[in-house]
């Protein structure tokens, strides 16, 4: 499920690091708000990733269209490859959409027609029965993205990975700016020496609250794991941050939040955006 309103017993059926506006100019704040829908899809018994996939590439074209059109800032299938939930199966990939306000705005009847012809509530009909059938989405979340910074030119593609923590703060109301700030700061200087491709930080707006475990998420995006297991190039020559100060911001870290769950995702299909 995507982007289009299906039947939502579980779920409100719209189409979420995500990921900030992706144009060609540096390394920059968030220049707006913008929103994140994710879906979480659950593999019906029996199928994989490999079933979901005619479904979720038409998916990927109504949204390519709403892309090019201007109204979402992105669409993204992620599969997950590792997690800390205890639940391992609780669900199998996310499709994440990106919009620049909360409400969710697709594609043009005129685009929808271009795709579908004269058929296109029969064939939205038996695209989301057959989404449903597949993988039924068993959650959904949306975030708004409040910080990043991304490579010139960044998007994502198959040999990315997308590494994700789910936080909360250990003292609830703590001022988290200033520690928010200097993790930015040391991921600029990342993607400044190639060890990182961008970085996000989200607050969770729907649904939230105290039972939901998490607040706040940190996306990085990498080309391979070491990336995140070297961050600062401490074997290097020239690392990024001497360790003691690496050390120390680790420290802060951890005293203001606590990781309640850590994921990471590899992108499998997603929209492109047109070029400037």
């Amino acid at each position: 499920m995507n982007l289009f309103i299906q039947p939502f017993s579980l779920t409100l059926t719209v189409c979420v690091a995500f990921l900030c506006s992706l144009n060609a100019s540096a390394q920059s704040k968030t220049s707006q708000k913008k929103y994140m829908y994710l879906i979480y899809h659950k593999l019906s018994p029996g199928l994989t990733i490999q079933d979901a996939l005619p479904v979720e590439r038409e998916w990927k074209r109504i949204n390519q269209a709403a892309v090019d059109e201007g109204k979402l800032e992105g669409w993204y299938m992620t599969v997950k490859q590792f997690t800390s939930n205890p639940n391992q199966t609780e669900y199998d990939y996310v499709t994440r959409i990106v919009s620049p306000e909360m409400a969710i705005r697709g594609a043009s009847p005129e685009a929808m027609a271009r795709i579908y012809g004269d058929s296109v509530q029969a064939k939205m009909a038996d695209l989301q029965k057959r989404d449903r059938q597949t993988a039924p989405v068993v959650k959904m979340e949306i975030w708004e993205i409040t910080d990043g910074t991304f490579a010139p030119k960044f998007a994502p593609d198959g040999s990315q990975f997308m590494v994700i923590e789910r936080i909360r703060r250990r003292n609830p109301g703590a001022d988290y700016d200033n520690v928010v700030g200097q993790l930015k700061k040391l991921s600029e200087e990342r993607i400044k020496r190639g060890n990182l491709l961008g970085w996000d930080f989200s607050s969770l707006v729907i649904p939230n609250g105290s039972e939901k475990g998490y607040e706040f998420s940190i996306a990085q995006y990498v080309t391979s794991l070491n990336a995140v297991a070297n961050p600062i190039l401490v074997d290097t020559p020239t690392p990024i941050m001497p360790a003691q100060a690496y050390k120390q911001l680790r420290s802060q870290t951890a005293q203001m939040f606590d990781i309640t769950r850590q994921e990471v995702y590899r992108f499998m299909e997603y929209t492109t955006r047109p070029a400037n």
